[in-house]
C-alpha cells in the first residue's frame, strides 16, 4: 500500500434508505455524503489524489469553532488501478509526499472509489455508499470493505459493471483515534 494523504471530514449516519443493517456511519473516500469543510480545496495545500501531505495542513481547512464536528483520516493506496480492461500499475503524482502515517491511526477498512475525470481533484465516487451497494455487498460498520481481498474484489466488479463511471482504486482508510 501507498501513502497518499490526509483529510478531514464531517462524518454522517447511514442514511434510512440504505438496507445494509451491519452499517452505522459513513467513512467512505467520496465526499457524497460524509462531507469535507466548505472551501477545502481553496487552500491549495492537497496533493494531485486531493489528499494533504501534512496532517496540519488536513486540520487547516476545518472552520474555527467547528473542531470537534470534524474527523481526521489517512489513505492508502493499492498499487493497482481496476479498469474495464483489467489491473494497471498506478501513477503516483510528484506532489505525493506525505508524512508518515503516525501511531495512534487505526484501520477502518478498505473502499473502492472511482475517478472517472483526470481534471477533477481526487476521488469521485464510493458505490458501496454512493449507490448503496453496501447492503448487498455486506459492508461494515464503517461502509467499507473488511478486509484488502474483498476490497479487491470489489473494484474489479464495479470496474466491470460501471456503478459509477470511471476506473476504480482500492483505498485502505484509517482515522486518528
Amino acid at each position: 500500500m501507498i501513502d497518499a494523504g490526509f483529510f478531514v471530514k464531517r462524518i454522517e449516519r447511514k442514511p434510512d434508505n440504505m438496507r445494509a443493517p451491519g452499517v452505522i456511519e459513513i467513512c467512505s473516500v467520496s465526499g457524497c455524503l460524509s462531507s469535507p469543510p466548505k472551501k477545502w480545496i481553496e487552500s491549495w495545500r492537497q496533493n494531485d489524489f486531493g489528499w494533504f501531505n501534512h496532517i496540519a495542513d488536513a486540520l487547516s481547512v476545518v472552520p474555527a469553532g467547528d473542531e470537534s464536528r470534524y474527523r481526521l483520516f489517512a489513505y492508502r493506496l493499492y498499487q493497482e488501478a481496476f479498469t474495464a480492461q483489467g489491473r494497471v500499475p498506478i501513477r503516483v503524482p510528484e506532489n505525493v509526499r506525505p508524512e508518515p502515517i503516525p501511531e495512534g491511526f487505526r484501520r477502518l477498512g478498505f473502499d473502492s472509489a472511482s475517478k472517472s475525470m483526470e481534471r477533477v481533484l481526487g476521488f469521485e465516487c464510493s458505490p458501496l455508499s454512493c449507490n448503496l451497494m453496501a447492503a448487498e455487498i455486506n459492508a461494515n460498520q464503517f461502509c467499507l470493505f473488511a478486509d484488502l481481498d474483498r476490497a479487491i474484489a470489489g473494484a474489479e466488479r464495479f470496474a466491470a459493471e460501471q456503478p459509477e463511471p470511471g476506473d476504480y482504486y482500492v483505498v485502505e482508510v484509517l482515522e486518528r483515534g
